[in-house]
């Protein structure tokens, strides 16, 4: 059995590969953006605390 490479025996791999490569970025962008934002969330909410005492609502 010859394997005949051309255009459309590599399109889907080439394919395949790219969009897992975009989702693997896409997911660790958004996993450094959310650990981002919830470190700043927090010292906000420290901030805040600080501001009014440290007082604590329960």
């Amino acid at each position: 059995m010859s394997r005949n490479i051309n255009p459309k025996t590599i399109m889907a791999p080439v394919a395949a590969f790219t969009m897992a490569g975009l989702l693997f970025f896409y997911t660790r962008s958004s996993i450094r953006t959310a650990r981002h934002n919830a470190k700043i969330s927090h010292q906000d909410h420290q901030r805040q605390q600080q501001q009014h005492g440290g007082e604590r609502r329960r």
